[in-house]
């Protein structure tokens, strides 16, 4: 499936009085809390269950309710509960009956909820609920298609940042070279010193500097991240784990290249992965 968010919000009404909401945010793991009828309690883990078959990461928010076959949720009048009481009260006296006062005898002005015909909502409620998940997922997959497009551009910037501290890097390796040859003849002064064990030394230092191997990581999590963008499963978790990498490798390019324009280019890089890592928190 295409890169999916975890925001999405669906609404639906069926016209025997069903009404089921659900909003999801982003979480770590899959979260589903259900708000139903007490009547329905002990559909609750049916309910879970049918959503995490749509739903892998996020906050789910699933509520439940009946506004009374289709109606405002107004009260309403029972008829066969009223019909019953004037049998009754016929059978009692002569004389006619007031209305009104049918009407305040319990169970005849009842709201609209009672009213409805559980068993035939009840039929109706999973397929309600997958109708209401696949109206999420729509807009999840909306969400997710924004933010596939940011998430690559962001990605190509973070590229171009690399491969500018990857063709800085031969000469600031020589610069940096060049600058500890310097500093230890001045340290050494005219002390007798083999000048082959002295350069053997300064270029052990100036390799300490290097840092190719820290530049291959970054192009193969580079490689990684752009995979897992066109992945078929859940990424979320995946893309948050390489942006971890991606600043290991940055930080470790900052403190081993004393470089100025590496170290500027590591300042940005580090802001970059920061905006990456807060669109990431809401991909699933």
């Amino acid at each position: 499936m295409p890169l999916t968010s975890m925001t999405g919000y669906a609404q639906i009404v069926d016209d025997s009085g069903l009404v089921v909401e659900i909003r999801t945010v982003n979480h770590k793991h899959l979260d589903i809390r259900v708000r139903l009828p007490k009547r329905w309690s002990s559909e609750e883990a049916a309910v879970k269950k049918a959503v995490s078959r749509h739903l892998h990461r996020g906050r789910v928010e699933v509520g439940i309710s009946l506004d009374g076959a289709g109606g405002n949720g107004a009260p309403v009048v029972d008829e066969a509960q009223a019909r019953r009481y004037l049998e009754w009260a016929s059978k009692q006296t002569d004389q006619a009956i007031d209305p009104t006062r049918i009407l305040a005898l319990p169970g005849v002005v009842v709201s609209a909820e009672q009213c409805v015909d559980e068993d035939a909502v009840t039929a109706r409620l999973m397929p309600c609920l997958t109708r209401a998940c696949e109206a999420v997922m729509q807009m999840r997959g909306r969400e997710g298609d924004a933010l596939h497009t940011d998430l690559s551009d962001r990605l190509v910037q973070v590229a171009d940042g690399i491969a500018r501290i990857a063709r800085r890097k031969p000469q600031a390796v020589a610069e940096i070279h060049g600058r500890l040859q310097k500093r230890v003849t001045a340290l050494l002064d005219d002390a007798a010193i083999d000048p082959d064990r002295l350069a053997q030394e300064v270029a052990l230092l100036a390799d300490r500097a290097d840092v190719t191997e820290e530049l291959t990581r970054l192009q193969s999590h580079l490689e990684q991240f752009t995979r897992a963008l066109s992945s078929d499963e859940p990424v979320g978790r995946t893309l948050d784990f390489l942006l971890v990498e991606f600043n290991r490798e940055i930080n470790t390019i900052g403190s081993k290249c004393q470089d100025a324009t590496i170290a500027a280019e590591v300042v940005w890089l580090k802001g970059e992965i920061e905006k990456l890592r807060e669109q990431v928190q809401n991909v699933e």
